[in-house]
């Protein structure tokens, strides 16, 4: 787990497979690989990944076989939660009031969906 202040922090392909795990709750590397479009990644790129996470604490893992099925050590919750404690923290200097004034004065949360 990376720290910046006590704030978890994924790359964006290292999120891309915690997104996969969290949708099925268990997975192996190649249950993940079933759930990205094509052109998928080379199995090695997850594999490498999912190990990134085990090294930052964020995934277990135990044997299946010769290989391992990998369960989330963090809900998507608690992941949510630490970006948002990070977005108000480094861009609204700690004032969750500022949030919601950005957001209601300049823009719609529909609007970030565009």
């Amino acid at each position: 787990m990376t720290k910046e202040k006590d704030t978890l922090r994924l790359t964006a392909s290292e999120e891309q497979v915690m997104l996969r795990l969290w949708e099925l709750g268990q997975a192996t590397v190649t249950d993940l690989l079933a759930l990205y479009p094509e052109p998928k990644p080379a199995y090695n790129t997850v594999s490498t990944l999912i190990r990134i996470l085990e090294r930052k604490k964020i995934v277990r893992h135990k044997p299946k076989g010769r290989g391992y099925i990998y369960t989330p050590k963090i809900s998507k919750e608690t992941y949510r939660d630490e970006l948002a404690k990070h977005l108000i923290t480094k861009y609204f200097d700690n004032n969750t009031e500022a949030v919601l004034s950005y957001y209601n004065k300049t823009k719609t949360l529909d609007d970030l969906l565009k």
